[in-house]
């Protein structure tokens, strides 16, 4: 039996999907076999490239796990710099792309790359085209916040060394930036390099 006709034996009605609590989708997946519910993930992945890249996120290995996340770096680069001059300049498609990567790969180091990336992708059109929004600004400081407070947890710290040097850079390359933006950083890096 397929899923859809699983959920309507158990009298879970897909028009009214929206209060169908997982708790009851739960039970039924627990109790659908190994086959339907594999069945239920192709058709997820086949319905869009946002399932697509979750799915490949969380189960891809090795070269495939790379490929992903370089995935996730062309999506944020393109919001700064597309192959038509700079990008869409959407905050919240660059937070969307760490936070599907985050979720769906579970992947620390990743992750943080993603973080920094983005900052430095900011840093970069700064230096290149003038001042930015301020929505900008904001989601740049609240993720490279983020960043150095993953960086001095436990798993956090042995990716320090990978890092190290993007963050001085980070901080040169900021250092005459308004809104105390350079200074921001230039405060995040210092309070990374106190810890270590």
């Amino acid at each position: 039996m397929s899923l859809a006709g699983t959920l309507k034996n158990e009298g879970i009605d897909m028009a009214k999907e929206d209060s169908v609590k997982w708790a009851e989708v739960e039970k039924t997946l627990q109790d659908t076999d190994k086959k339907d519910l594999i069945v239920l993930i192709r058709e997820l992945y086949r319905h869009s490239a946002e399932n697509r890249q979750i799915i490949i996120s969380r189960h891809a290995k090795g070269k495939k796990s790379d490929w992903v996340l370089e995935s996730f770096q062309r999506v944020i680069r393109n919001e700064f710099f597309s192959d038509k001059g700079y990008g869409g300049l959407q905050s919240d498609v660059v937070r969307k792309a760490v936070l599907d990567y985050s979720e769906g790969s579970g992947d620390l180091a990743g992750t943080m790359e993603l973080m920094l990336f983005f900052v430095e992708n900011v840093v970069e059109f700064i230096n290149e085209y003038g001042d930015i929004d301020e929505e900008f600004y904001d989601v740049a400081y609240e993720m490279l916040r983020k960043f150095c407070e993953l960086i001095k947890t436990p798993d956090g710290q042995s990716f320090y060394p990978h890092f190290k040097t993007r963050l001085l850079k980070l901080r040169s390359e900021s250092d005459d930036f308004g809104y105390g933006f350079g200074d921001d950083i230039a405060i995040f890096v210092e309070d990374v390099e106190d810890f270590f």
